[in-house]
């Protein structure tokens, strides 16, 4: 081969560098961070009882802050879960900020297809935007007593100030401005900082969004209800604030079929919860450069950042376990990615 002849051992490092670089083994990862480890270790008892305790095949899907639900996350999720068959009813163990919503539709959908009887989605602490989306997909939604769900409304990067801008309010906004008479530089500036080539698009965008939760609402929790499902999606694109808290309480006079967790549930799901903020998110948390990983857990998966050293050693050590025949095909992987996340 001419990659070794010329560059020898590294040159062949390289090359399964830049081709491994979105499949590293994730005994590896688990292995080398000690908190991922520890973590995977006291997740799995309380999966299983999380398991028993509801009848359910129980899959996690645990984004840290800094990940998103997007393209790649979502091909490692279903890397995993497509080996789970037509289970005979799914509980989804759900916590993240949001990200792509057609991404979350997509994943949405495939679980009802491979639910069986019954798709439940446990919530923590956190399905906040698309994850919301993701948890309309169920038949029903079961929260911790400090759990929050979000709004579906659909937002805006404002590139000056780095916040995002719910597409609602910039609606609302022009709605104002060609119903009153305001000073001719305050216009200016207003007009000046939206996209206007893309304003056409913003009323579509949250019809788009309302869409996509409807048909999710109609195929299970109102299956029948079409009007209902409609009804219930439009209200969560109503909320003033796309990071409104919608606590147990505001999601049943929204209309969404939802239940508190109590007793033993509620133990387990929070202490899921803890687990994962004491050890994947706290790395997260201190590691000034990550890189994103998606690594296996139970039925499911975890979504979370990690060092690029770490990970860059792993991909050379798997690249040399291949150069010498030993690296074979584990199928349990993790992607390491350099995507753009949406919010």
């Amino acid at each position: 081969m001419w990659w070794v002849d010329e560059w020898g051992v590294r040159g062949v490092s390289f090359l399964f560098f830049l081709v491994f670089c979105f499949s590293v083994l994730v005994d590896g990862v688990v292995d080398v961070v000690h908190a991922f480890k520890v973590f995977v270790g006291e997740s799995s008892g309380l999966l299983d009882r999380l398991g028993g305790l509801t009848n359910l095949a129980i899959v996690p899907m645990l984004f840290t802050p800094r990940r998103y639900i997007d393209y790649s996350s979502i091909d490692s999720i279903y890397a995993v879960i497509k080996g789970l068959g037509k289970a005979n009813g799914l509980g989804v163990v759900l916590n993240s900020l949001g990200g792509d919503a057609d991404e979350a539709y997509l994943l949405g959908r495939y679980l009802q297809g491979i639910a069986g009887s019954k798709l439940v989605t446990f919530v923590p602490r956190f399905a906040k935007s698309a994850a919301m989306m993701i948890a309309c997909a169920s038949d029903e939604i079961v929260m911790t007593p400090i759990a929050e769900l979000g709004p579906i409304d659909p937002v805006l990067r404002e590139p000056k100030t780095g916040r995002y801008i719910p597409l609602q309010s910039i609606l609302e906004l022009l709605t104002m401005l060609s119903n009153k008479e305001l000073p001719k530089n305050l216009v200016a500036e207003i007009l000046n900082r939206l996209p206007i080539i893309e304003l056409g698009d913003f009323k579509r965008a949250v019809e788009h969004n309302i869409e996509l939760c409807t048909k999710l609402l109609r195929n299970r929790m109102f299956r029948g209800e079409p009007e209902r499902a409609e009804r219930v999606a439009r209200a969560l694109v109503g909320f003033k604030q796309h990071s409104a808290a919608i606590t147990l309480g505001d999601a049943e006079e929204v209309g969404l079929v939802v239940s508190e967790a109590r007793g033993e549930l509620s133990d387990v799901l929070w202490g899921l919860y803890n687990a994962f903020m004491g050890n994947v998110v706290e790395v997260e948390e201190l590691t000034p450069d990550p890189e994103d990983v998606e690594f296996r857990l139970g039925k499911g998966v975890v979504v979370a950042t990690v060092s690029g050293t770490i990970l860059h050693d792993l991909v050379l050590r798997k690249g040399g376990e291949e150069e010498q025949g030993a690296g074979g095909g584990d199928a349990q992987s993790v992607q390491l990615h350099n995507d753009n996340k949406d919010m």
